[in-house]
């Protein structure tokens, strides 16, 4: 493996911008599951001093919507178009769930919108056994995430 003048990968002294791509996705999905997992505190609840509340439920929910990001990633890593779909299918659903309305707000429906759009590209080159369309809208998705996570936190912070 080389990297030519213009910090191309090169796999036997040619290019190959499928696995440079792949290789960017890579490392941007697991930027992803590191904000995804952002959201995600573990409460601690000793045995002896029961406190009678329920778990985070947004804790929960953002913890079931990290696994769906990981059988992307899978199906990614494997060409298994069918974990792609699936994933990218379990995602847009869970942003229609209640737990993931966590603000009220226009922007944050827009943001919604415009993630289940993202999913919807992602599923729909899943379909088309397309790897490297997936492989760029996976890093759509992700960037809808990073941007969306941003947003809440710093609304969160305001209030």
């Amino acid at each position: 493996m080389q990297i030519d003048k213009q910090n191309t990968l090169l796999v036997g002294g040619e290019q190959s911008p499928r696995r440079a791509v792949i290789g960017g996705m890579v490392g941007l999905g697991i930027v992803a599951m590191l904000c995804l997992g952002t959201f995600t505190r573990p409460q601690r609840v000793t045995a002896q001093e029961p406190t009678g509340e329920k778990p985070n439920d947004v804790a929960v929910f953002m913890r079931a919507k990290l696994g769906h990001s990981q059988h992307v990633m899978e199906g990614l890593a494997l060409a298994d178009y069918s974990l792609i779909a699936r994933g990218a299918h379990d995602l847009a659903l869970a942003s229609q769930a209640s737990s993931w309305q966590v603000l009220q707000t226009e922007d944050y429906a827009r943001q919604s919108r415009e993630f289940r759009r993202a999913c919807e590209s992602l599923r729909s080159a899943a379909n088309d056994k397309n790897l490297d369309g997936a492989a760029l809208a996976w890093m759509e998705v992700t960037l809808k995430c990073i941007q969306c996570h941003k947003y809440v936190r710093d609304e969160q912070a305001g209030n």
